[in-house]
């Protein structure tokens, strides 16, 4: 157990550090880091998702380039708004990504359309909106003395995602028991998913006094709902290997597969922390 916890350790400790730093310094090194995000999440899944499409689709390349390129103006968009630099209306042009898919696929040369049309989908929806949402977690604004940016709660919100992971790997390994989603996966267990939200809990509590910002009630839903949105965000990456036949999305990051497999509860948990922001505050 030790070696493999030393693999996952080590790497998973140097990206998150390359994160939590780019995110504390500056808006635009967390814009930057959103940007990296979205490209290697991106070309990973539509890596994947590569062999479900037919041979003869000579769009197949082509549609990941498109949709990264589509999700990264979405975001500066939504960041240069945020900034009060770019009006609000502009935002307006999000919906035409679904409609540019549909006239890219009328250029296919596929038998299945509609079957190509919602992976597009799924990938611009799946990495998109996420990515796109964590720019309402960061207090960001444009002032007459400069750019007010705080990502102190964003760095918070992931932690507790990552920190749940730690809490039900060796909660799982110590006291699991009983499986928690055995046709997704076997590995998954109850107890492992209740250590989880127990640490998370402690980590709502830390926040609350190193971070602040925000009343604790409000870090102890937050930490509740990442806990939520992790789970089933690795349940769903889960299901998603499960239907490709493969064990990992890569291979980039020694001891976590690849970004898919490291941002999939990230991926899942930032709208609805995001929401909860928006609503709440």
């Amino acid at each position: 157990m030790w070696d493999s916890l030393k693999k996952r350790i080590i790497p998973g400790l140097s990206f998150a550090a390359i994160i939590v730093s780019a995110i504390y310094f500056s808006p635009w090194t967390y814009a930057l880091i959103m940007l990296l995000i979205i490209l290697l999440c991106t070309h990973e899944f539509f890596k994947i998702i590569k062999a479900e499409r037919e041979p003869d689709d000579v769009l197949a390349n082509f549609h990941g380039i498109a949709v990264s390129i589509y999700i990264c103006a979405i975001f500066i968009a939504g960041f240069l708004e945020r900034l009060t630099i770019l009006p609000t209306k502009y935002l307006s042009i999000a919906p035409f990504a679904f409609l540019l898919i549909l006239f890219l696929e009328l250029f296919s040369k596929s038998s299945k359309p509609l079957y190509n049309i919602g992976l597009n989908v799924m990938g611009l929806l799946y990495i998109g909106i996420p990515i796109f949402m964590s720019n309402y977690i960061i207090q960001l604004s444009n002032t007459e003395t400069g750019i007010l940016y705080d990502g102190r709660i964003l760095l918070g919100a992931m932690l507790l995602v990552m920190l749940n992971d730690v809490g039900a790997y060796f909660m799982g390994n110590w006291f699991g028991k009983h499986p928690l989603f055995t046709r997704v996966s076997p590995k998954k267990t109850i107890e492992g998913t209740v250590g989880g939200y127990l640490v998370n809990l402690i980590g709502g509590v830390l926040g609350f006094y190193i971070i602040g910002q925000i009343p604790l009630l409000d870090w102890l839903i937050i930490a509740v709902l990442s806990s939520t949105g992790a789970i089933i965000g690795d349940l769903v990456e889960s299901l998603f290997k499960r239907s490709l036949q493969i064990k990992d999305s890569g291979s980039a990051i020694p001891g976590h597969g690849g970004f898919l497999d490291r941002f999939d509860a990230i991926l899942y948990s930032l709208p609805i922390i995001a929401t909860y922001i928006i609503l709440r505050f």
